[in-house]
């Protein structure tokens, strides 16, 4: 079947169909993201992202004249904002040690499923520090939040979980978090060690190691 125009003559043969504005945006953020999990974002040039991409140079330019807007662009692209007010929404009422197994399983099934993403955002917010910091207020500083909230109830809760006097539910969380990053530094950015092939039972191993179950 013959796909004709306007003019009801058909277009040339092998000619790619023009793609609106916001879809080949979309094409260049998809490429970006491999292209810059492989080399970084240092080592991505232009030419190269356009070519994955499929467009001229002009155009990658046209829709990011910088890389910091490259940066933004992957980073909305994969959705922390609506995964953090979900986790914010929702982990918060459930009780402290089944929420901190569902954040770690949650972290590790998607460092497993796309490692890619996670090269991505580390060489995004090494490169570029004011982002870094933007990052860490927008993102990871709630995430810790929510995670030293549910320290703080499972120590209220258990009095047999009560830490030594001066141990703060906050320093708890974040060491609980560095479990988490280990996998992602060491599986997914210096790729030295296997990513988890099991996620659920590498979150319940590490979430044990804080909030071990309630003795029979």
């Amino acid at each position: 079947m013959t796909t004709k125009t306007k003019a009801g003559k058909s277009p040339r043969p092998g000619r790619r169909p023009r793609l609106k504005a916001r879809d080949r945006r979309s094409q260049i953020v998809a490429a970006a993201l491999e292209v810059v999990a492989e080399h970084g974002f240092h080592g991505t040039s232009t030419r190269e992202l356009a070519r994955r991409a499929g467009v001229s140079e002009a155009l990658v330019f046209r829709h990011f004249p910088t890389k910091e807007d490259l940066i933004r662009a992957i980073l909305a692209d994969v959705g922390f904002e609506e995964r953090i007010q979900f986790m914010e929404s929702h982990l918060v009422h459930m009780p402290p040690r089944q929420a901190l197994q569902a954040i770690a399983e949650h972290l590790l099934t998607n460092l497993r499923e796309r490692p890619d993403l996670f090269r991505v955002v580390f060489f995004g917010i090494m490169e570029t520090p004011h982002l870094a910091r933007e990052f860490y207020q927008k993102f990871l500083s709630r995430l810790l939040a929510l995670e030293t909230r549910l320290f703080e109830r499972a120590f209220a809760e258990r009095k047999d979980l009560l830490p030594a006097a001066g141990v703060n539910p906050a320093i708890v969380a974040r060491s609980f978090h560095g479990s988490l990053m280990f996998y992602n530094l060491a599986g997914a950015i210096v790729r030295v060690e296997p990513l988890p092939s099991n996620p659920r039972a590498t979150a319940e191993a590490i979430v044990n190691i804080y909030l071990p179950e309630v003795p029979k």
